[in-house]
C-alpha cells in the first residue's frame, strides 16, 4: 500500500459524516479503525489500550509507536514510518499553507 493512499482514509472506514476529515479529529475508535484498514488488525488493540485518539497520534514520536505500545518491532516500524509520519507530515505541512 503506497502510504499517500492512506490520506484518503474515508468515512466508510470511520462512520463519519465527511469524506476526508483531519486526523486531529479522530477518535480512539477512528484511529483503531484506521489502524486496522492500512493492515495491521492486531496492534490496533494497542492503540484502543492506550487510549491514542487522532490528536496524541499525531503527537507520537518514533520511540512512542517502538516501545510504549508494547506491539512487535517489525509492524511498529511500518505502523511509524508508513503510516504515522506520513499523516504527520501532510497535517502539519497543512497547517502552514
Amino acid at each position: 500500500v503506497e502510504p499517500q493512499s492512506d490520506l484518503l482514509f474515508s468515512s466508510r472506514h470511520m462512520n463519519l459524516d465527511s469524506t476526508r476529515v483531519s486526523p486531529v479529529f479522530w477518535t480512539v475508535s477512528d484511529v483503531v479503525s484506521y489502524i486496522t484498514a492500512v493492515g495491521f488488525p492486531e496492534q490496533a488493540a494497542a492503540f484502543r489500550t492506550q487510549e491514542i485518539d487522532g490528536k496524541a497520534l499525531l503527537l507520537m514520536q518514533r520511540n512512542d509507536v517502538l516501545t510504549g505500545l508494547s506491539i512487535k518491532l517489525g509492524p511498529a516500524l511500518k505502523i511509524y514510518e508508513r503510516h504515522i509520519k506520513v499523516l504527520q507530515k501532510t497535517h502539519f505541512e497543512d497547517d502552514f499553507c
